[in-house]
């Protein structure tokens, strides 16, 4: 028997940090529901469970929301609701601290992660997926399904290079530039745009490529072991472009239909 979908509430400050977080999430089958920053989670959580519907499986909560006592609300879940997986996230006040994290998983949280930033964010997310998948006792990764999503978001990052965002901006790509004097100017400028969109696609496979360290981690040399990608794109055909606001998440089968508070999932 097929076991039920799990279900995530995913509760950010930054959107972009939680368009990526369900973009990641659903990429590994689950169902997700972004909640408003000013949710008032126990509220929330007390109002489902009252009505009998299904509770989440797990809770992705970013602590830098002014809000929420994150770990005020670990503690009254870890009493009320121990099944509920929490993760903590925090994005911009610097690293976390090994006694950090060791006070959020006394207080009932699961994990205390950091959020995604542009140079790190193949590694951190797989290594996020890794043990959340753990937590849900469901260890198998699709790592197709992750590098999908991850390759695609870092190209919309990369052609929108949003300024507020946590993210750190992309390098920014040679602009488009005109011979002067020899009359060659439209030509010249063909030529650079081409090897902008070249040099693009194979920065595309070599951030790939690298990444798959961080999906396979394996003893001894793993370049010799790890599968290089292949893709069948060309460099005049560049990816289309797909709004910020709306990252799709990539899923290879299309799971049950169930509605929640008005979402389908």
């Amino acid at each position: 028997m097929e076991s039920p979908q799990k279900l995530a509430f995913v509760i950010q400050a930054n959107r972009l940090q939680g368009l990526i977080w369900q973009s990641l999430l659903k990429s590994q089958s689950l169902a997700v529901i972004l909640e408003p920053s000013r949710t008032d989670l126990v509220d929330c959580i007390s109002q489902i469970a009252e009505a009998g519907l299904t509770l989440p499986d797990l809770i992705i909560l970013d602590t830098e929301i002014s809000d929420i006592n994150p770990y005020e609300f670990c503690r009254w879940c870890r009493q009320r609701f121990p099944r509920i997986q929490i993760f903590l996230t925090r994005t911009h006040r610097g690293p976390i601290a090994e006694t950090e994290r060791r006070w959020a998983m006394q207080q009932g949280a699961s994990g205390f992660l950091h959020g995604f930033h542009r140079e790190t964010l193949m590694s951190a997310a797989a290594a996020s997926m890794r043990l959340i998948l753990a937590s849900l006792d469901a260890p198998f990764l699709d790592e197709k399904a992750l590098l999908s999503v991850l390759l695609n978001i870092r190209r919309q990052m990369s052609q929108s290079a949003p300024s507020t965002t946590a993210l750190t901006p992309a390098k920014p790509q040679e602009s488009y530039t005109t011979a002067k004097g020899n009359g060659n100017g439209a030509d010249t400028g063909k030529r650079q745009s081409a090897t902008n969109e070249g040099s693009d696609l194979f920065n595309d496979i070599s951030w790939v490529a690298a990444g798959l360290r961080s999906l396979n981690p394996r003893n001894g040399s793993s370049e010799t072991n790890s599968p290089a990608p292949t893709f069948a794109a060309t460099p005049e055909t560049p990816p289309p472009t797909v709004p910020s606001s709306d990252i799709p998440a990539s899923t290879e089968a299309t799971p049950k239909t169930r509605r929640y508070r008005g979402v389908v999932y």
